[in-house]
């Protein structure tokens, strides 16, 4: 008998590909940390708390996040987001929600959840165009891409093919990253690519 989910690597894998038992154990081990989190608030100097939170919730909260994040429905892209938002509230000690989400973000200094998957999912295109060892893979992305005649460095993702994960192909998510990114990027460096990526990237999407 087919079995309903399955744990790759600590993520959750169904046999629809929503995603949804993955966000479900996402929600359940950050919502674990919550009350921790908030204790250490009081002690910890800003800095601190906040490598806390980098180190011990946004790694759980993004963990393998270029397999499964671009293929989400918004419904769980909002539970994810709305999860985030409560932790850095706390660290703001903002619990009565009175400031936006920007404000949330300029006074912790970490990104929301959708600017942070887009930087990673940007990193990854990145290396794998520019960087890639693979020459069957780089040989299979030359040709479902074109180039702008007007921005020669300027990669475009065309996709010629039918298959989908998570009714969402590869190229069709390499080509809504590249869209993202408001510059020309293939001749770069990628600390260059980096630092010009988190400057043009908004930090609060939503």
């Amino acid at each position: 008998m087919p079995m309903k989910a399955m744990k790759v690597l600590g993520i959750m894998f169904d046999n629809q590909l929503t995603w949804k038992e993955q966000t479900n154990k996402i929600l359940s081990k950050c919502s674990s940390m919550s009350y921790s989190i908030r204790l250490l608030n009081r002690v910890l100097p800003r800095y601190l708390h906040r490598q806390v939170i980098y180190s011990h919730f946004i790694s759980h909260l993004t963990y393998g996040s270029r397999i499964w994040a671009g293929c989400l429905a918004n419904k769980e892209l909002r539970k994810l987001s709305a999860c985030l938002n409560k932790t850095l509230r706390q660290h703001c000690f903002d619990f009565t929600k009175s400031k936006s989400n920007s404000e949330i973000y300029l006074e912790s200094k970490i990104r929301l959840f959708k600017s942070q998957i887009l930087i990673q999912d940007a990193k990854f295109l990145f290396r794998l165009v520019t960087q890639c060892s693979n020459y069957e893979l780089t040989q299979r992305l030359t040709s479902q891409s074109t180039f702008s005649q007007r921005f020669p460095s300027r990669v475009r993702f065309v996709d010629y093919g039918r298959r989908r994960i998570a009714k969402n192909s590869f190229v069709n998510r390499a080509k809504r990253v590249n869209e993202a990114i408001p510059f020309d990027w293939l001749d770069l460096s990628p600390t260059t690519f980096e630092v010009r990526l988190k400057k043009s990237i908004p930090p609060d999407i939503q």
